[in-house]
């Protein structure tokens, strides 16, 4: 679940930065329930994309001095039975034959 409330958060973070509607540093980290420091370490990431954000004491609010945008996609697919079969740990393919040689082995030594 993190995954899809990370996401969440960065699109909203980033409709309100849109809408220069952040309120100061700290209102703005509070609306996300998170510390200044990691409302400054998200912002950062957003510069690192091209963002170009700063923040106006007269508007009380973050903004964007470019043209930016942030979409986010998440596609999730179910594995058939033989994708489930071959990944093991994140590796997918090399290591299935290893696996059905000597796993094989030990559970048929075991009995």
């Amino acid at each position: 679940m993190l995954l899809f409330e990370t996401t969440d958060r960065l699109s909203r973070m980033h409709q309100m930065i849109k809408r220069e509607a952040t309120g100061s540093p700290d209102e703005f980290a509070g609306k996300f329930n998170i510390k200044r420091r990691q409302l400054y370490n998200i912002l950062e990431e957003f510069k690192d994309y091209g963002a170009e954000i700063k923040y106006s004491r007269i508007k009380n609010s973050f903004y964007y001095e470019n043209e930016f945008d942030v979409f986010v996609n998440i596609s999730i697919t179910p594995l058939s039975g033989s994708d489930n079969l071959s990944v093991v740990a994140g590796c997918h393919g090399i290591y299935k034959p290893f696996l059905i040689k000597y796993l094989g082995r030990f559970f048929n030594d075991a009995n």
